[in-house]
């Protein structure tokens, strides 16, 4: 990505943007709030590739509330990404802190799941599906930013 990161950020929380990419993602959009360095996202997308143990309890489609914000300085940005649903009466939460510099987008996350006994074995799951989110994420700002 040769981008500037102002042009970058842009792009990401552009509504059109956030529309292609749950597309892409698969997902059924409820809501899309975007505005200068945030986006909200509300939408539910396939449980398809999470762990077996898990999808029967959550079922074939779980509800997101996402909410992504940036701020540029110059060359570089950063934001945040808080990804959070109910299952079950449980909340299930991912925080990433992302960071563009050098035309590289690069995140680091951390899941937390609220539930006894399986709250590790389920955090896993969870960061194996963000990383899929991250990669669909990337092909699509990469088909629309160089």
């Amino acid at each position: 990505m040769t981008a500037p990161a102002a042009t970058v950020v842009a792009t990401l929380t552009d509504e059109a943007f956030v529309r292609a990419f749950l597309a892409d993602l698969g997902a059924d959009v409820r809501d899309v709030v975007a505005e200068p360095g945030r986006t909200t996202a509300r939408y539910t997308v396939p449980t398809q590739g999470i762990p077996e143990v898990f999808a029967r309890f959550v079922g074939d489609r779980v509800e997101l509330t996402d909410v992504r914000t940036w701020s540029v300085d110059g060359d570089t940005a950063t934001g945040t990404v808080l990804v959070t649903a109910s299952v079950f009466g449980r909340d299930v939460r991912l925080e990433g802190d992302r960071r563009i510099a050098g035309g590289t987008l690069s995140t680091t996350g951390r899941s937390h799941v609220d539930a006894p006994f399986v709250g590790r074995k389920a955090e896993g799951g969870v960061d194996e599906l963000a990383v899929v989110v991250m990669k669909k994420e990337a092909q699509t700002l990469a088909r629309r930013v160089s």
